[in-house]
């Protein structure tokens, strides 16, 4: 039987001395011990320093401490218990040395996680630690490497990053599943409170205090609107294609009241918490029926803080846009409707007028949907929206009673013409719905709470300025 080691690797702008007390805790609870605990260290205010950085780096380290061979191979058994951008890098880690193929998913050393509040996908905070004022109080203060502050890394983590949205391919919708309880056993623990005192300022919505509790979680749905290519004529012409990939990766997700982004690490460091006897109860899962008794309490815990705090859940969006070849499209408008469902056919909304109800309820569902959205500093064919799902549904359902009859979520979405010749074909995508409060629509479910959903729009891009003709063209 390998030996078992624990590795702790921390977040962006901080480092392993934050955890002293943690490694204390767990080697003196008996899941560990002081030969077998290691830190993970890496200067995450170093602003040439990418994720690829990290993980080679990493790898270099493991085959230095024995934790596995030159080619890979597992010499040791791994947990990894770590803090906000630590749960990306080892993700990173496990995608780039060991999924492959399945036969390359098994080798991996790595047999449980634990993530404390990890940045899963992204952090408000992260465009913020990019401008002057990051840079004055997060930014490192060295000569030769003055204020800087890790800004490949703070791309990374900004929202709706292409970095996270590259990552969730490689290993939650590749279909290796390498998160279950066979295999890897993630447990996530995010807290469900804001900053207090002289830090509230940096408060944002659904978060706890710096990362999207929804975003902590694995569970990232993928939806694709395909515009590219139409089915039908006349009245049943549909100018679109939904198709959906749902990951099937298990892991514990718990939500624990009272604690922030900082806190967390302190409450599991602490004899008799909830924190701490979560991590404790993770890291002595040693059968899979263990793991999924353990994800069956983080789910009770989770609906127990909900109830207890009253806090709103939200579901995150990571909105993609590109063309027909691939290529992203930076210039794109997002519109929503709330329209009578007597008015859509074949999932289009083909009498997009407005009565004055309509427009009223469309309105709210535009703060709804559009007020926390972001856009990718460095991509801005990313995009981020944070949604209140209890909100938006009871929007919905108040407009179905007010305007007697069922009502329909629909989405108009806008790329402007590139020049006289070139554009995108737009013009039958301006009420495409995605949510009818009577009957299934065209588009799978759409709305899922404390969930992070990918949505990628496909839109044709077409061209004047290419032909083929049996007489020359003048130029």
């Amino acid at each position: 039987m390998p030996a078992t080691h624990t590795v702790i690797i921390h977040g962006w702008s901080d480092c392993s001395e934050s955890f002293v007390a943690l490694k204390k805790f767990m080697e003196g609870s008996g899941v560990a011990n002081v030969g077998t605990i290691f830190y993970a260290d890496y200067e995450s205010r170093e602003d040439n320093l990418t994720f690829d950085d990290v993980v080679d780096g990493l790898n270099d380290e493991f085959i230095k401490q024995g934790f596995i061979d030159k080619g890979g191979q597992p010499l040791v058994n791994l947990n990894v218990v770590v803090h906000s951008t630590g749960g990306l890098v080892i993700r990173h880690w496990i995608s780039r040395y060991y999924l492959d193929s399945k036969a390359s998913r098994d080798l991996c050393p790595v047999k449980r996680i634990i993530m404390l509040a990890p940045a899963n996908f992204g952090s408000p905070l992260a465009h913020r630690g990019k401008s002057f004022l990051g840079s004055l109080f997060k930014g490192r203060w060295k000569i030769g490497d003055l204020l800087e502050v890790g800004r490949q890394l703070l791309d990374g983590l900004e929202l709706g990053s292409p970095y996270q949205w590259h990552l969730a391919h490689l290993d939650l919708l590749s279909g290796l599943e390498p998160y279950s309880a066979e295999r890897i056993q993630v447990t996530i623990l995010v807290g469900a409170k804001d900053y207090d005192g002289a830090r509230g300022w940096i408060n944002k919505p659904g978060t706890d205090g710096t990362v999207v509790i929804a975003g902590t979680s694995l569970n990232a749905l993928k939806l694709t609107l395909d515009c590219t290519k139409g089915k039908g004529e006349g009245d049943t012409y549909t100018p679109y294609e939904w198709s959906a990939e749902d990951p099937v990766d298990e892991y514990a997700w718990a939500v624990l009241p009272g604690l922030d982004h900082g806190g967390i690490v302190d409450s599991a460091a602490t004899k008799g918490t909830l924190a701490a006897d979560m991590l404790l109860e993770a890291l002595s899962c040693k059968t899979p029926a263990a793991f999924k008794t353990l994800c069956t309490r983080a789910e009770k815990i989770t609906v127990d803080t909900y109830a207890q705090t009253q806090k709103p859940r939200f579901q995150q969006f990571a909105v993609r846009a590109v063309d027909d070849q691939g290529n992203p499209i930076l210039d794109f408008t997002l519109e929503f409707f709330i329209l009578k469902a007597s008015k859509s056919t074949n999932g289009i909304a083909r009498d997009s007028k407005l009565s004055d109800a309509e427009q009223d309820f469309s309105d709210e569902a535009q703060k709804l949907l559009l007020g926390e959205v972001h856009t990718h500093s460095q991509d801005p064919s990313h995009r981020r929206l944070l949604v209140d799902t209890g909100k938006l549904k009871s929007l919905l359902s108040n407009a179905a009673t007010l305007l007697a009859e069922p009502v329909t979520l629909s989405m108009r979405v806008y790329v402007p013409r590139i020049d006289g010749g070139i554009s995108y074909a737009v013009d039958q995508l301006q009420n495409v719905v995605l949510h009818h409060t009577g009957a299934k629509t065209n588009a799978p479910a759409f709305l899922f709470e404390n969930t992070t959903t990918l949505l990628e729009i496909q839109v044709n891009r077409v061209n004047t300025f290419v032909t083929v003709g049996k007489t020359p063209r003048k130029h």
